[in-house]
């Protein structure tokens, strides 16, 4: 049983109900909707088509809306044609309306020459175009090619170490974010977040949107910007979630620094309780080929190692040649690195915090530690929004976890949380009520047998019965009334 989730991006490749189906079929436990690409029948129709997919198939599906941020891009170049930029030559780049070629080419970023200063950097599709500014007037941005290469249209413009005084939420994101909310996704993910309040409005705006009885759609900062980093423990304070975006993060800081970031921001995320994606360039191979490099094979298996909650496809899914190929490559390597035990590399980060003082975390560590001493690898959480589930994963102790809910909400949400194996329950009302409904519902699922010792926990939930409570329990006993 997997503990580390893949997250596959829909796209061109993978924009019909049969290939959605191929896809989870193959492994993949969510998906992304990526708003920067696409059209708003697009989106709805790969919505649509994921849940009916997934309700045919008879599994929890996690659904992720990434919102595009204020992405500077490129515009339009003639007849769409690539044009090819030569190291030492001149090149501008213009708020004014043209359309591109070789010597110039349009931003949407009308605020480009205000913010940028002679010698700057500027780095297009991902840093494989690097520019250094030579002069600026009040439209135009002369720069000197450094590296050449093709440029297409819409790429991508990074400005590292330059501060940009724009919003993280741009007016189609909010746009984007109600229709998020309308189509009741699970997960919206927040790009290029630099401080905490950028979290914090975000938020604010999902729960007045909220049309859940328990629980909302959570939120996912994308950690992809220099800022980011410095303002990290802040951050991690007001998201629910982060993602290693290692795209964005690579050109907005440096190569080098990526995996050092990434192992921070994972081991800070699930320290403090919070889900974590790693993404970008995973399988970055299998977009042409139908096998991967071993050092991307390597590169999943540290994010495993790391302790990441998911791992995500981008273009390989989106619009590559083996979409369904990536995500059965991407199971056998995740699965291959599970079979190293958690204390074979580190032990995990939160049995070395110091007390918190959380009833949460008492009832967490308690469970963990009564799986290992009656020694089982079952632990069975009851929960109606998801919360105490996600907080027994970031333990990261290695249990099997089914989380058993009332809520199908809550059951999607959480295909995409580490450990986690969510399941559809009946509610009860007192605590033997509740624990013989939460065996007939493991027994018909198939995951235990009859005598079978495991742990039965439960957090906060309403009405009377198992609240705030760790039981050892065996597969077929009667409770004393």
């Amino acid at each position: 049983m997997r503990r580390a989730k893949i997250l596959a991006t829909l796209g061109p490749a993978t924009n019909t109900e049969s290939s959605i189906k191929a896809l989870l079929q193959a492994g993949a436990n969510a998906v992304r909707i990526n708003m920067s690409h696409g059209t708003r029948d697009e989106h709805n129709a790969s919505v649509q088509m994921a849940r009916a997919a997934a309700r045919e198939l008879g599994m929890p599906l996690s659904i992720l809306v990434d919102l595009s941020g204020p992405k500077i891009r490129t515009r339009n170049l003639v007849d769409a044609a690539p044009v090819e930029l030569k190291a030492g030559s001149k090149f501008v780049i213009t708020t004014r309306d043209i359309v591109g070629d070789k010597n110039e080419v349009s931003t949407n970023f009308v605020q480009l020459p205000s913010v940028v200063q002679p010698r700057a950097a500027i780095l297009i599709d991902d840093g494989a175009i690097e520019l250094r500014v030579e002069r600026v007037s009040e439209t135009d941005v002369e720069c000197i090619v450094v590296i050449g290469g093709w440029l297409t249209e819409r790429k991508g413009i990074n400005l590292p170490n330059t501060a940009l005084p724009i919003p993280s939420m741009t007016e189609k994101d909010h746009i984007d974010l109600e229709w998020a909310m309308e189509q009741n996704v699970d997960y919206i993910a927040l790009s290029f977040v630099r401080k905490a309040e950028d979290c914090r409005e975000v938020k604010e705006r999902i729960k007045q949107l909220n049309r859940r009885e328990m629980g909302r759609a959570l939120l996912v900062a994308k950690i992809e910007k220099a800022e980011a980093i410095e303002n990290l423990d802040e951050i991690v304070a007001e998201t629910d979630g982060l993602m290693v975006a290692r795209g964005d993060l690579g050109v907005e800081t440096s190569v080098e620094l990526v995996p050092v970031y990434q192992k921070r921001i994972i081991e800070r995320a699930v320290a403090n309780d919070k889900f974590v994606i790693t993404a970008t360039q995973m399988l970055q191979s299998m977009i042409d080929n139908p096998h991967p490099t071993r050092a991307e094979a390597s590169d999943v298996a540290n994010a495993v190692w790391d302790g990441t909650d998911a791992v995500m496809l981008s273009a390989e899914t989106a619009s590559g040649s083996y979409p369904v190929e990536s995500v059965r490559t991407m199971v056998r390597i995740i699965e291959s690195a599970e079979t190293i035990r958690p204390d074979q590399l580190k032990r995990p980060v939160k049995y070395s915090l110091p007390p918190s003082g959380r009833t949460s975390q008492a009832l967490c560590r308690a469970a963990a530690y009564a799986a290992k001493e009656v020694m089982t690898e079952k632990i069975a959480v009851f929960t109606e929004s998801g919360l105490m589930a996600r907080r027994l994963s970031s333990f990261r102790s290695g249990l099997r976890t089914f989380a058993l809910t009332p809520s199908p909400n809550a059951c999607n949400q959480l295909a995409l949380i580490w450990g986690v194996y969510p399941l559809m329950h009946e509610t009860g009302h007192s605590s033997r009520e509740i624990l013989k409904l939460g065996e007939k519902t493991l027994l018909d699922a198939e995951v235990v047998e009859k005598d079978e010792r495991l742990i039965m926990m439960a957090g906060r939930l309403s009405g009377h019965g198992l609240s705030s409570s760790v039981v050892v329990w065996t597969i077929g006993s009667e409770v004393t009334k």
